[in-house]
Formats: structure tokens, sequence, C-alpha cells
């Protein structure tokens, strides 16, 4: 299988495109393109992997994905059923040369040039009430060709550091050959489809081809981490739904994702949230009540 390369469709005679996606459930296989990405979920919930992180997307999330950088966005499992509720979202595309070559080298531009030029991650945008910046993407359907020029710098403006986290903030971004791709593809949906089971790592290895010591060596090279640190990242971000959206109790739901006693999930949860379950759900508990 190829390294899934997307050649994103061009609008004759514009430097932006803004396209709309809507179906059952969003395209869950690691991909990558020249263009930047902007994109907004819309409607529908799962994990977004980018860069070398993975973190859990909702209703609202904005998230800037730089030049070639492997990312995938993976629906929950009720998306797949037959009576899914549907996925909706909306993405801008385009490149730093859009608009042409010299276009963001004026002084007045200088924190946009920055942010395109050390792109190669995926940044995830916080909600921002002086900002909508949800509706400032919503508007990009009816603006027009002019309209989203000035939107799109408008919304590009808005990347500073309180407003944004990079989901891979050492600036690592996997590097692969054709093979590579097709690998991590399989490694990346089998996890996210089967975090809640045993998985042992020579299970993994063996769905990669690889021994036990290569496989554990190729997926450090290329995500900056071990596979168990993966995981466990995978699990957590799942069990925080669970912490949000269903009255069960902390041990049940650290079962119900894979872990296989109370203590260890306490501590895989703080390390990845620097947060017990618990502290984690009074903190959305009383966010909640203040809003």
């Amino acid at each position: 299988m190829k390294p899934i390369y997307f050649k994103i469709p061009k609008t004759e005679n514009k430097a932006i495109r803004v396209q709309e996606e809507a179906g059952k459930y969003f395209y869950g296989k690691l991909h990558y393109h020249p263009e930047y990405q902007i994109t907004l979920i819309e409607k529908g919930t799962g994990l977004f992997y980018g860069g070398t992180n993975v973190v859990k997307f909702e209703e609202g999330d904005l998230y800037f994905i730089g030049q070639d950088v492997p990312h995938l966005i993976k629906s929950s499992a009720k998306y797949y059923e037959s009576d899914s509720p549907g996925i909706k979202g909306l993405s801008i595309f385009f490149s730093y040369n859009s608009f042409g070559e010299s276009f963001f080298e004026v002084p007045e531009l200088r924190e946009i040039r920055n942010l395109l030029l050390n792109a190669k991650r995926v940044i995830k945008l916080r909600r921002n009430s002086e900002f909508n910046l949800e509706q400032m993407m919503l508007d990009m359907r009816s603006a027009t060709n002019e309209g989203r020029v000035i939107q799109l710098l408008k919304i590009l403006s808005q990347f500073n550091d309180e407003n944004y986290e990079f989901l891979n903030a050492t600036g690592l971004s996997p590097t692969l050959n054709e093979k590579g791709y097709d690998r991590l593809n399989k490694v990346i949906n089998y996890t996210f489809s089967n975090y809640a089971t045993n998985i042992l790592v020579e299970n993994v290895a063996e769905k990669a081809n690889l021994s036990k010591s290569q496989f554990s060596r190729y997926f450090k090279e290329r995500t900056g981490k071990t596979y168990v640190q993966f995981l466990n990242e995978v699990r957590i971000e799942n069990a925080c739904v669970l912490l949000i959206k269903e009255d069960l109790n902390i041990e049940q739901i650290g079962y119900d994702v894979g872990f296989q006693n109370l203590s260890n999930f306490n501590r895989q949860f703080k390390k990845v949230k620097n947060s017990t379950p618990s502290q984690f759900r009074t903190q959305f508990q009383n966010e909640r009540t203040i809003l």
C-alpha cells in the first residue's frame, strides 16, 4: 500500500480552498499533504492524531495542521454503526505562496509568517470568548473571494501563545517512507479500535511485521515516545470522555478503557493530565456549574 498522500483539489482561480465534510464518520486514515490545513469540528466526537500526540476531539474544536504533517481524525465507535448520528467538519487549505511568494514577507505579517515557516506541527486552538474563532471559520462559507483572504488573516492572527497549544510540543513529526506510512497507519488504527483490550507490545509488533525489539525502536524513532506511552494516552483520552459523560465509578472507567487496576489508572492519568481522574471529573463539574 502506498503512503496516503492527499492531493487537495484546486479551486480554479482561487488561492484558498474551503472544503466541507459530512457523512457517517470522518476519514480515519493517516495522511498528509503540502498545504496548511485549518479544521473546525462542527459535529462529531472521537480521537485526533497529529504530529506525535493523540487527543480527544469534540464539537467546536479547531486544529491547525502544518505542511506534510501526518494526521488522522478517528470518529468514536458509535459513528460506525448503522444509526450513526453523523459528522460535519469545515476545513481551509492554503499554501505559503497562495497569495504570491512575497505576500507574507511584509513586516505587518511577521508573526503569521513565523507561524507558517515553523509549522511542522499540529496546533489545537483554545476556545476564546473574546474572539469567536468558530464563527470566523463558519463565515468562510459565504465570504467573497476577497473576504476569504481577509477572514483567513483574521483567523491566523489569533494564533498566539495564549490561544493555542502544540500537540507535538517538540516539533517532532514522523518522517516516513511508503512502507512506514502503511505500518504506522495500521498500528494507530489498531490501537484506536482495541485500546480497551489487553494489548501486548509483541502482538502489535506482529501486526507491524516486526520483532518486539524492532517495533519498539521503530515506534520510538517515529513518534518520540514508546508504544506503551501512546497506548496509555489513547486510553486516558477515552477515559476523559467517560468521566465527563457517564455516571460510572472511577475504577470501572479504568477497567473499561483497558487498565487492569485502579492504582495504575490513577498513576497514568496523572502523568498525562496532571490530575487524578477524580480531580478531573470534579474540575469539569465545577466549570459546568459556573457556566
